[in-house]
């Protein structure tokens, strides 16, 4: 009996000290609600600032437009393609969705128009390269392929070749793509000479085990280029997520459509087991651009977005067939909101775009920039319920200590009568 009364005594005992250290704690939850308030609040807003940080491709209107009391948005038509069935896997391009050299030309002339309406005291119409005047664009497409140098003097083997992303680009692309630059320069936006070839530090370092490679000498899909310099794209966690930092060479697009002129095929051509007529034709195939970008001097906010779907023979809003962002601004709160929700539903609307790295680096980092923003509200909402909870417990405090002065004068007048 005496060992029973000793566990009561000792659960008894336990729960007095439970229910001190219950009380206690309570009494000092607005202190820890505080405290995880401004630590959600604070890793919110720095890894917000991070991950925007990482992507300056998405700013480059800014420094464009620095020098001028213009401000300039930065745009980007995305299109699809089929992937040719030849020896060069590039996109070819499909009516209606695809865009070509010659839709370039036409949309650079609209635009152009555009900007010249507003222009009217200055020199109008596209230069004479046939490059805008006033803006600038690019363009540009991507395909897989292996490289090797070509300064070995035996015959190449199989493991002289490195597999490699193979970007053709037509315009001003240096300024829409900020590199590091290792070695050399880059592409020029006029084509002096067709073979030159810019690597990144990876396939450089694959290659030559060397950044200072200038001048070297590689062959791609049996064609041989000269190394005009060595870029470095930019490192972050979001671009090694998306595999942003694999071996990569860039090219003209003019080369790529001369090295594929004739090697095109589709994967749709079938031979038909009924036809009683030999069809000797062969179809010929272009290369599709994939991706458009474009720099426009924007003097009422929203206008360039739609200056340049008018631009785009064929679109509509309604039935869009492209893919058109705004990177000016993409990373404000409102628009990482309405990309994001209702959830699924962008997935769903791009699965059948090929997207570029930084793209997908782009994507990815709005995703992780909505995680950050749920973080930051959630954290504004506890700071607001600590700061209340605060207020509440002083001012409780404050009325019972004037309530035991109170009750203290109460017995003194008592004690005086």
């Amino acid at each position: 009996m005496a060992f029973i009364n000793a566990i009561k005594r000792y659960w008894q005992e336990t729960g007095i000290i439970f229910a001190g250290r219950f009380k206690k704690f309570v009494l000092t939850a607005p202190f820890w609600i505080l405290i995880i308030a401004v630590a959600m609040l604070v890793t919110g807003i720095i890894r917000y600032n991070i991950l925007t940080d990482a992507r300056p491709e998405q700013y480059m209107a800014e420094y464009w437009g620095q020098d001028s009391s213009v401000s300039y948005r930065q745009l980007t038509v995305f299109s699809r393609g089929y992937r040719s069935g030849g020896s060069i896997p590039v996109p070819i391009y499909t009516q209606g969705v695809s865009l070509k050299k010659a839709d370039i030309n036409a949309i650079r002339n609209n635009l152009q128009s555009v900007v010249d309406s507003g222009n009217k005291d200055k020199v109008t119409g596209l230069d004479a390269e046939g490059n805008p005047r006033g803006w600038t664009d690019c363009y540009s497409t991507y395909y897989d392929s292996t490289l090797a140098r070509n300064d070995l003097d035996r015959e190449l083997k199989e493991s002289d070749y490195y597999p490699a992303q193979i970007v053709a680009i037509g315009g001003n692309y240096s300024a829409f793509h900020p590199f590091i630059y290792m070695s050399g320069g880059f592409l020029q936006e006029k084509c002096i000479d067709p073979d030159q070839i810019v690597l990144n530090d990876a396939l450089a370092w694959q290659l030559f085990r060397s950044y200072d490679v200038v001048g070297y000498r590689v062959l791609l899909d049996g064609e041989e280029f000269i190394v005009a310099g060595v870029v470095r794209e930019y490192d972050s966690a979001i671009d090694r997520e998306v595999e942003a930092l694999e071996p990569r060479a860039y090219i003209y697009f003019n080369t790529l459509e001369t090295m594929a002129q004739g090697t095109l095929t589709s994967p749709l051509d079938t031979d038909s087991a009924d036809s009683t007529v030999e069809d000797t034709s062969v179809p010929t195939y272009e290369c599709a651009i994939t991706c458009y970008e474009a720099m426009l001097p924007e003097l009422v906010k929203g206008v360039a977005n739609t200056d340049i779907k008018n631009s785009i023979e064929g679109y509509s809003e309604s039935d869009p067939q492209f893919y058109i962002i705004s990177n000016t601004g993409r990373f404000r709160v409102y628009d990482v909101w309405d990309y994001t929700l209702p959830f699924g539903e962008i997935d769903e609307q791009l699965k059948d775009y090929e997207f570029p790295y930084w793209e997908r680096a782009a994507q990815l980092t709005i995703k992780h920039l909505f995680v950050d923003e749920i973080l930051v509200l959630a954290g504004s909402f506890l700071l607001v319920v600590g700061i209340t909870s605060t207020i509440l417990r002083f001012r409780k405090e404050g009325w019972d200590v004037i309530a035991k002065v109170d009750e203290a004068d109460d017995n003194s007048e008592d004690k005086a009568n």
